[in-house]
């Protein structure tokens, strides 16, 4: 195969006991864009102006806002938005977006220094805004970046049919400040357009995170990538999950591709690297058969041109030395997703008070955050918990904040990488 500008690889044990009918692998999926032709980006950026935002948030929210635009290319096409109760377009105006240029950068700018503090926090308005800037051009890989401090106060279903008014039409990373929104609404926008959900503690640092993502969004040079799964009839798809560099469950972007195979579209790629958990299940096979359990293909375009393949295999042994070892890849994002349910059940406890039950999960989750070597997690979850590394206990610290937790709930969105151990394939 030429060089597509992308590499699969497999990892999993495929030695299977007698009777077992179940398979887990890690896709690892590498973009470079050395060879990639420039692709036309556009980035909206989204600036909640609800009546909680006064004071130092706004004035820190316009100062990043404004620093975000020295990190667009001059060919980037972009527009700033002020949200409320309805969404007004501080520049470039006219439902249009402007060019990067040094002249639409400084004239941006003073419009953003004139945002005034507005009412609500309509999202959805938001977003469907920005959607329909962003379908002024068509051809561009679109990207939103949104900030809020607050929670939705849109009704459900105006909220609803507006996310799927938008679905499929950008990316967004989403960024809350303060501790007054809700992080299951950014979990659900964050997971709706394949992007990130944020928690800016200090406002000091809300400058750099926006360079960052502006940053990120300008690299940008491969569109319409899914990932397409096909299964013979002995075997089914069980799900497939992003877990790399965010935990992220795929199941409502799938599509059926036709009656054996189911397609996965992802967000926009740049130089990177981005892992998936992939589960099948299969027929249970006698000793010494093998057995194709699942083609992998990275796709692009309506024609769903290749640029990367492999194979998930399931193959029977009565060697218990065979298939007993666990790949250490599935093993360690296993145990990522395991960190993040236990932190969610030990917060959700907190807020029931009930101390006992959150130190049990908040524990397991920091020993569990350890073994993975997932630092950052770790030092999340020492805000919380005192742990003894010898004797594996925790106990609750007192006085935990609602910053503590926040950090807590967004940052085990984040995963580390693992060693590799690739399987061989035949």
């Amino acid at each position: 195969m030429t060089d597509t500008g992308f590499t699969l690889t497999v990892d999993q044990n495929k030695y299977l006991p007698p009777g077992a009918s179940e398979m887990a692998a890690v896709l690892a999926v590498e973009c470079t864009t050395a060879q990639a032709p420039d692709a036309e980006v556009a980035e909206v950026i989204v600036i909640d102006r609800s009546p909680s935002m006064g004071g130092s948030k706004l004035a820190e929210a316009k100062r990043a806002a404004k620093a975000a635009l020295d990190a667009l290319r001059e060919d980037a096409r972009f527009a700033i938005v002020a949200g409320g109760h309805d969404a007004r377009e501080v520049y470039p105006g006219g439902g249009a977006l402007a060019t990067a240029t040094a002249e639409h950068r400084k004239n941006a700018a003073a419009a953003i220094d004139k945002m005034v503090i507005g009412n609500l926090t309509y999202t959805g308005v938001w977003l469907r805004c920005a959607a329909d800037l962003l379908a002024s051009r068509p051809a561009a890989i679109g990207h939103v970046l949104l900030l809020t401090d607050g929670m939705v106060n849109q009704d459900a279903a105006s909220y609803t049919a507006d996310l799927d008014y938008c679905a499929g039409k950008f990316t967004c990373d989403a960024v809350g400040i303060g501790t007054d929104w809700d992080p299951d609404e950014l979990k659900q926008i964050a997971d709706r357009f394949q992007g990130t959900r944020a928690f800016i503690e200090d406002l000091a640092d809300l400058t750099d995170y926006f360079t960052e993502v502006c940053g990120k969004a300008m690299g940008k040079a491969y569109g319409d990538v899914a990932i397409l799964v096909k299964t013979p009839v002995d075997a089914a798809l069980t799900s497939l999950r992003q877990v790399y560099p965010t935990l992220q469950d795929l199941a409502e972007h799938r599509r059926d591709a036709d009656a054996r195979g189911a397609l996965f579209p992802l967000s926009a790629w740049g130089t990177e690297t981005r892992e998936y958990l992939l589960e099948v299940s299969g027929p249970a096979w006698p000793v010494g058969e093998e057995l194709r359990a699942a083609q992998v293909l990275v796709v692009r375009g309506p024609d769903r041109e290749v640029l990367a393949r492999g194979n998930v295999l399931m193959c029977w042994a009565d060697d218990p030395v065979r298939t007993g070892q666990v790949n250490p890849k599935v093993a360690a994002y296993t145990g990522q997703e395991r960190i993040a349910e236990h932190v969610t059940a030990g917060l959700a406890a907190l807020a029931a008070h009930d101390p006992a039950t959150a130190t049990s999960h908040l524990g397991t989750a920091r020993r569990l955050a350890g073994e993975v070597g997932n630092e950052g997690t770790a030092r999340i979850l020492d805000r919380l918990v005192d742990f003894d590394p010898g004797t594996g206990t925790a106990r609750l610290k007192p006085g935990v904040s609602a910053a503590d937790r926040f950090q807590a709930e967004v940052g085990t969105d984040r995963t580390v990488r693992t060693p590799t151990k690739r399987t061989e394939q035949p």
